[in-house]
């Protein structure tokens, strides 16, 4: 006789706070890319407001080149650690999730790469493709329907 276990899909909140660990984690390393690739210049402005000021550092010539090259690290930064063992990012561990196919096991490393990829078209949607995630019984956002993957909470065993 086999035991069935129950699983839990994360919500929308939970994915929202793993995505923002994974840009917080990925910054430095895009920031850098975009420095060596769009020429090295850095532009200093200010926005006033009165008494109040900002100062913002911004990329000057932030090649097409540099975009995809963090395109590329996003990919295949969610790729790698989505196809591996823990089947999270660092973001999706913090926050106790992880992804899987919809029986919870390991995703392919090509099926983990349609994903991440597939996560840039979300996006594109203005947050729609990610706020379905409210909506259906799976949890699942546009690029989970695309991919055929769900996210799960708890901790995969190594």
């Amino acid at each position: 006789m086999t035991e069935t276990v129950e699983k839990f899909y994360a919500g929308f909140w939970v994915r929202l706070f793993a995505g923002m660990f994974d840009c917080l984690f990925l910054a430095l390393p895009c920031l850098l890319l975009i420095y060596a690739f769009g020429n090295g210049e850095f532009e200093s402005f200010k926005i006033e407001n009165g008494a109040q000021s900002l100062e913002y550092l911004s990329a000057t010539s932030y090649s097409s080149f540099a975009n995809l090259i963090t395109y590329g690290v996003g990919i295949a930064y969610a790729a790698y650690f989505l196809s591996n063992k823990k089947q999270a990012t660092f973001g999706k561990r913090i926050m106790g999730i992880y992804v899987g196919s919809p029986d919870g096991s390991k995703l392919s490393a090509s099926k983990a790469v349609a994903r991440a990829a597939a996560s840039i078209l979300t996006a594109t949607t203005l947050g729609l493709g990610f706020i379905i995630v409210i909506f259906t019984k799976e949890k699942i956002s546009l690029h989970d329907f695309i991919c055929k993957t769900r996210v799960f909470h708890g901790r995969k065993n190594v």
